[in-house]
């Protein structure tokens, strides 16, 4: 009873002492075994106390490796419940290790976790070294539901610097042996095993895998041929050199064989190290074809099978061009053989020699047209085959070639589009045609500017530039129609479509004594318009005049003052006329409007007495404002019915005389008759007093 009482005070008195209380020290999980067994990793769970610790002492084989200490500071701070695991350098050489935890806490107090015991692999050479049988052990009597359900091995070729992440195989973990075929010659192959283990890290799940240590068989032979590799294609380079792709199927081939068939069987080529494709020498893949076929070869001289289907390369032909339809004509050998077979042909065409490349079309045939080319331009085009998935590509040589043809320089151009004496519209059109021959010329028209129909052709005129066409079925005092030509070239094409270009409608309205003009700008000069002439005609002119001068605008008016034109007449004809600026051609042209008559209304006042001998008032006529000689007729009459007068001027007058003599003081009958301008004829009468 002493004895117990006697640990039951330390007990107090150490808790006392130490303010502390006894703490759960990780618990070990995994060990894995890494480069050649010179490196430990340990996995551990810890629980809440790992808080208490602030280093860890990691032990193998009862050796002090490593430690780990919690770390604070002012910025940043992490516990050993931070981590899970570590990589130990410079472990002891044993053939089997033991290895645990003690974990210190704040008050020196050492916990000690248990023990964990790497499990070992065995690796035995058979059959002369071209097999090696793994055995290994287990890490637990039995395996609950946290283990693995396999056991992965994992192997390393001498050649390689770590073993690759993934296993090269998998057996149940009720399993403990494996043989392994070597594919390798007079090289070392090192073994692993691992399951894993998944186990609770405070509130969560994790996983480590547990590792046996490494196991090594030194000059391992391989016997067994490799399988054929795969021939991916047979291609043209840019440089016109026959290339082959291909890759094995069997990892860690030392050499590739190269063999081309003719008549005589299979012949080999070449024998090519260290790389996955090989150029001919021997062949010009302009004109050439040669079926391949390829072999690999181990680093134990074993060879495999030749791949089964041979392969060769296409070769590409340029049937022709045509120059009036501007296109180029391929044809070309189909492949054969192409891994995961052929799915569509590509043409590729450059215009700059190679340095861009565009696709023009495919095809699942052999043969190809190129459209919309250009004239005078150097192509250079080859044909690539794409395989189902398009992963495979192989390509023809490359073939150069030009479509030169003169009809590159057909053109026509509208000099002018013009109102021809309020008659006819009148289209002159500048073309090729004294340097170079077409068919026909065609001019089309239409009233929205959108939508042409063809509506006059001419033929070609040897050595004639210049064409003309009337149109005299255009409503041009209403509507503004719009032209545009083009020319048949000799090869049936309609090429050299010109600009489009209208006729000027010109708008004219009255406005109390003002006239007021407006009309479109001119499009389509090459020179654009300079300016607008505003060309006028009263009635008793006969021709026009040039008013004034206007620049140009997309929307032009004009406003022409005519309060001082009242003995003019009533009617006033107007027309536009645009000036082009001297163009690229070396020509300027004129476009003039439709012609547009703008009607003033009339006014008229007849005094009721005049004196022929007096200072003034000396002639009796109508006061006429804007009056229209159209239909005038001024006439006086006795008052017996005799006519002594009569004029269809509005300007003259009586002057009191009958035959030259001055006529008897008396009263005297007028008649007027003029018309208004809607059409009326107004007829007016009355008396006039002649006073000596």
């Amino acid at each position: 009873m002493q004895t117990v009482k006697r640990i039951i005070l330390t007990g107090l008195w150490m808790a006392v002492i130490f303010g502390c209380f006894a703490w759960e020290p990780p618990k070990m999980q995994c060990i894995k075994l890494m480069n050649n067994n010179q490196r430990i990793k340990m996995a551990w769970s810890s629980n809440g106390d790992c808080i208490h610790f602030k280093t860890y002492y990691f032990y193998i084989n009862n050796v002090l490796c490593d430690s780990l200490s919690g770390y604070s500071s002012a910025t940043q701070s992490y516990n050993l419940c931070d981590y899970g695991s570590q990589d130990i350098n410079n472990i002891p050489v044993a053939s089997e290790y033991f290895c645990y935890i003690v974990a210190v806490d704040s008050n020196n107090v050492s916990y000690y976790s248990d023990t964990i015991h790497s499990f070992s692999i065995t690796v035995t050479p058979q059959a002369g070294n071209t097999m090696a049988y793994l055995s290994w052990e287990s890490p637990a009597s039995t395996f609950d539901a946290s283990w693995g359900s396999t056991f992965d091995i994992y192997k390393k070729r001498g050649f390689e610097e770590d073993f690759p992440p993934e296993p090269f195989a998998s057996v149940p973990n009720t399993q403990h042996g494996y043989t392994d075929t070597s594919d390798v010659c007079d090289e070392s192959i090192s073994y692993q095993v691992g399951i894993s283990h998944f186990y609770m890290s405070g509130s969560f799940q994790t996983q480590c895998p547990f590792m046996t240590t490494i196991g090594t068989v030194d000059h391992m032979v391989d016997s067994t041929s490799p399988a054929p590799p795969v021939l991916d294609s047979v291609t043209v380079t840019a440089n016109n050199q026959v290339m082959l792709g291909f890759h094995e199927t069997d990892p860690y081939m030392s050499a590739f064989i190269i063999y081309y068939i003719n008549p005589n069987g299979t012949i080999p080529l070449d024998t090519i190290y260290g790389q996955t494709f090989w150029i001919d020498p021997a062949i010009n893949p302009t004109y050439d074809t040669r079926l391949y076929r390829i072999a690999t070869m181990d680093s134990c001289g074993n060879v495999s099978p030749m791949t089964n289907n041979q392969q060769q390369n296409m070769v590409l032909h340029l049937q022709g061009t045509d120059a009036c339809h501007k296109t180029a004509s391929l044809q070309w050998s189909a492949y054969t053989n192409l891994v995961n077979d052929i799915h569509h042909y590509e043409v590729m065409l450059s215009s700059n020699t190679g340095l861009s490349w565009t696709s023009v079309g495919t095809t699942t045939g052999t043969s190809y047209t190129i459209e919309n080319l250009s004239f005078n331009q150097d192509y250079l085009v080859y044909v690539r085959v794409v395989n189902n998935g398009e992963t495979v590509t192989a390509s023809t040589n490359r073939v150069s070639f030009e479509i030169a043809a003169d009809e590159a320089a057909d053109f026509t151009y509208i000099r002018s589009v013009s109102v021809i004496d309020n008659e006819y519209v009148r289209i002159r059109v500048f073309t090729s045609g004294d340097t170079l021959p077409f068919v026909s010329l065609t001019l089309q028209r239409s009233e929205d500017g959108v939508n042409f129909e063809d509506f006059r052709t001419q033929n070609f005129l040897s050595g004639i530039a210049n064409y003309t066409f009337y149109d005299s079925l255009a409503d041009f005092t209403r509507k503004m129609y719009y032209y545009r030509a083009y020319v048949l070239n000799s090869c049936g094409a309609e090429v050299g479509h010109s600009e489009v270009a209208h006729n000027i409608l010109l708008h004219g309205e009255n406005n109390a004594q003002n006239n007021y003009l407006t009309w479109y700008g001119y499009d389509g000069w090459d020179g654009e318009v300079s300016h607008y002439y505003v060309l006028r005609k009263v009635e008793s002119e006969e021709l026009f005049n040039t008013v004034n001068e206007v620049a140009p605008a997309s929307t032009n008016s004009y406003s022409d003052d005519i309060s001082s034109m009242y003995e003019s007449g009533s009617k006033f004809l107007y027309y536009v006329e645009a000036e082009e600026n001297m163009n690229s051609y070396g020509f300027n042209e004129t476009s003039m409007s439709n012609h547009v008559q703008v009607i003033q209304p009339p006014t008229l006042y007849l005094p009721n007495a005049f004196r022929p001998l007096g200072s003034t008032n000396k002639v009796f006529k109508p006061v006429n404002s804007f009056v229209s000689n159209d239909s005038y007729r001024f006439s006086i009459f006795t008052r017996a019915g005799e006519c002594i007068f009569i004029t269809t001027n509005p300007q003259e007058g009586w002057d009191g005389r009958i035959n030259g003599v001055l006529a008897p003081l008396n009263v005297y009958v007028w008649y007027l008759e003029y018309k208004e301008p809607d059409g009326t004829i107004m007829e007016r009468t009355g008396t006039v007093t002649l006073v000596k």
